[in-house]
């Protein structure tokens, strides 16, 4: 049985067998770079490409164990001690392999004398820690890609999670809206009012742009505002002549952009804790403008409880996720207050240039 170090060395070739060429060529510009800058004193070349070819095998194995073995299991594991333990017991080991051919160079010249190998033509000390520098460099570059790669994952990452937050933040509208609106147009078809034909056409609107036309990043805001309308018309029919609802909207320009259900949470907000939790006669206000470049919409709702339009105990989509999904999209480019005085509760968002 394959062990799992060696299985994962196996995977790392069938899968990179590409990256095999850069490696081919990059011990072959060694050999080329240290035969002619060791050669280059004593002009001969030959000796010292013999040095260099003959120490080069070790370079490579040591470079590519501590690569593809010490580090990913050892350092990557967070496993320090063993890792710097390893790691020294390698460069001595490979350090007497490389010292142990020198000394064995040294003697077979001596026993064949070939006086023109002789070693104490080229610097064989200075090559052997020009190797190690061959080393340390594969190993620097493993551990800048290694990084890099994390920093590729971290940001996918982020990514994923700000769009898995921002879909669990779309969660739309509340339940009980809906089933208050089939109830109404239960209770519509019974009397057999003209006006069911009205609330199925609204409420069909209404959902088709929550089911899809919330999928995408942005919507045009006159969809908002068209759904904004329909949501309260809907929310009139349940509520009746104890609701008094005004919608001010003051030069603005409905073609431009903004993330689909961002003004609808405050509206919805507005209509679940400011009133449905009265059984007096209750008021909201929307004013919605465009001033100095930026988009304003202030909600105010009668409300006779401090913490009604801030705790959604309920589970529905609260002021504080919105806020959190106003910080994913918009940064430092919004600000977002609410407050409650003398039984009136007021939300308002600003959302500067772009929006």
């Amino acid at each position: 049985m394959v062990s799992k170090r060696k299985y994962n060395l196996l995977e790392w070739i069938n899968h990179h067998n590409v990256r095999w060429l850069y490696h081919i060529v990059f011990w072959l510009a060694v050999l080329v770079f240290y035969t002619f800058f060791f050669g280059y004193k004593n002009v001969n070349y030959k000796i010292t490409f013999s040095f260099v070819i003959i120490l080069l095998p070790v370079t490579i194995i040591t470079t590519y164990y501590l690569n593809y073995d010490l580090i990913p299991n050892y350092l990557f594991k967070k496993r320090y001690g063993k890792f710097f333990l390893y790691f020294i017991y390698t460069l001595i080991v490979s350090f007497y392999i490389e010292m142990g051919t020198v000394m064995l160079i040294f003697i077979t010249v001596a026993e064949l004398h070939l006086e023109a190998f002789h070693p104490a033509n080229t610097n064989a000390i200075l090559l052997i820690a020009g190797m190690y520098l061959v080393v340390f460099f594969g190993v620097a570059v493993k551990l800048v890609n290694q990084y890099n790669s994390n920093q590729v994952e971290i940001q996918k990452l982020k990514k994923e999670k700000v769009e898995a937050e921002l879909k669990f933040l779309k969660a739309q509208l509340h339940p009980h809206f809906l089933f208050n609106t089939l109830n109404n147009l239960y209770a519509l078809t019974l009397e057999k009012s003209d006006k069911a034909a009205d609330v199925v056409l609204k409420l069909s609107e209404l959902l088709d742009y929550v089911l899809y036309e919330c999928s995408a990043e942005l919507v045009l805001m006159e969809k908002e505002i068209k759904q904004i309308e329909n949501y309260i018309e809907l929310e009139k029919l349940r509520f009746g002549s104890r609701l008094d609802v005004k919608f001010i909207r003051t030069e603005l320009s409905t073609k431009k952009m903004i993330p689909p259900m961002l003004l609808m949470t405050l509206v919805e907000n507005s209509f679940k804790h400011g009133v449905s939790k009265s059984m007096d006669k209750s008021w909201i206000k929307l004013d919605l403008q465009e001033k100095h470049d930026q988009l304003i919409f202030k909600v105010s709702n009668s409300s006779h409880k401090l913490n009604s339009s801030i705790t959604d105990s309920s589970g529905g989509v609260g002021l504080q996720n919105l806020e959190n999904r106003l910080r994913l999209i918009y940064k430092e480019n919004f600000k977002f207050s609410n407050e409650y005085c003398e039984n009136m509760f007021t939300a308002q968002l600003i959302i500067k240039k772009p929006f």
